[in-house]
Parts: structure tokens; C-alpha cells; sequence
């Protein structure tokens, strides 16, 4: 499983941050392909960027995913939170700071276990996608574009003993759209 946890943390995709209500951050000039959907009210993520535990507060990560511990990692361009439950699933959330955002996640998605339009979350776009398709094996991604060149991703492994093992999708959209609030009452 931890090796499945890797291959989740290690997709292309990026994690998302929180902000207070700190000055509107102008749109950034894109390249995007057309159909990228576009980030029409950016956030200010650059606190999180480094502290992507702070993402989620200890009670919103409880209702969310009944996570009753977290951690701080190392990701591949920024730091990673990951929470887990008492079975020890796991969540982890983060941004990926300078990648792209979502245009870079829709160039890759030929290289993509799977890829697939997800709800917004809270007006922001978002795309369920990784690397490896472990939906069937409680594993599933969002990306949340939150700024025309950032996005995060909310990445789940659940073991089998979790309710929601056959739909870990749901759970990875709930905690998105979390991160989302945290992160509009933090901009």
C-alpha cells in the first residue's frame, strides 16, 4: 500500500493550499489548451505552500476523512500533508507551486491512469486523474485548478475496511471542497 501511496503523491498533479483574505491575486497569463477550463476568481495560496498541514484544520480533516493524525512530507516540488485515519487510509493534500495548474495536468493527461472531468469545487475547476487508475482499489485524485498557473491535489488510499472503499472519489472531492473554503476564508 505504501508503495500505491507514492505512486499517488507522485502523480503530475498538484496539492492545494489555504489563505487568509489577503488582496486579490490578478490572473495570470496562460498558454492553455482552450479547453482547459479557466480560474476565474484566482486565490492567494503562497502561505500554504509550505505548510500545506494548515490546509485543513484537525476537525475539518475529522469530518472529512475521520483523520485523527498528520504529517508534514516531502513532495517532489513542495511539501505534502497527509492525514490518516485509525485503519490508516490515508489523505494527502498539497500544492504544487509553478507547474502549470490544470493546463499542465490536460497536457499530461495521455500519460494519465485516468482522467476524467470532475464537478467544480465551489466554482473552481477541478479534473479527477493520476498516474495509476486505483480507483477500483479505494485510491483516487483531484486536481482544483486555484489559479490560472496552481492547483492542488486531494489524493485518498482507503483501505478496504473503509465505508467508503467503493467510492474513494467522493471522499477525495470532500476534502477538496474543504481546502476550497479554508483557502476562500484565508484570500
Amino acid at each position: 500500500m505504501k508503495l500505491s501511496a507514492v505512486a499517488l503523491l507522485g502523480g503530475v498533479l498538484v496539492v492545494a493550499g489555504c489563505s487568509a483574505a489577503p488582496a486579490p491575486v490578478p490572473p495570470v497569463a496562460s498558454s492553455a489548451p482552450p479547453e482547459v477550463p479557466r480560474v476565474t476568481q484566482p486565490l492567494d495560496v503562497a502561505k500554504y505552500e509550505r505548510a500545506p498541514c494548515s490546509l485543513l484544520t484537525q476537525a475539518q480533516a475529522a469530518e472529512v476523512f475521520n483523520a485523527v493524525r498528520n504529517r508534514k512530507i516531502a513532495g517532489n516540488v513542495a511539501p505534502v500533508c497527509t492525514w490518516n485515519n485509525s485503519e490508516n487510509s490515508s489523505l494527502a493534500i498539497g500544492l504544487l507551486p509553478g507547474q502549470g495548474g490544470l493546463a499542465t495536468v490536460y497536457q499530461n493527461r495521455s500519460s494519465s491512469g485516468y482522467f476524467e472531468p470532475a464537478p467544480s469545487v465551489d466554482g473552481y475547476p477541478a479534473v479527477f486523474t493520476n498516474v495509476l487508475d486505483n480507483r477500483s482499489d479505494g485510491g483516487c485524485q483531484i486536481a482544483v485548478g486555484v489559479r490560472a498557473d496552481e492547483a492542488f491535489t486531494s489524493s485518498v488510499i482507503l483501505f478496504k475496511q473503509s465505508p467508503a472503499y467503493d467510492d474513494p472519489c467522493a471522499v477525495a472531492l470532500k476534502a477538496a471542497t474543504a481546502v476550497v473554503a479554508t483557502l476562500e476564508a484565508g484570500s
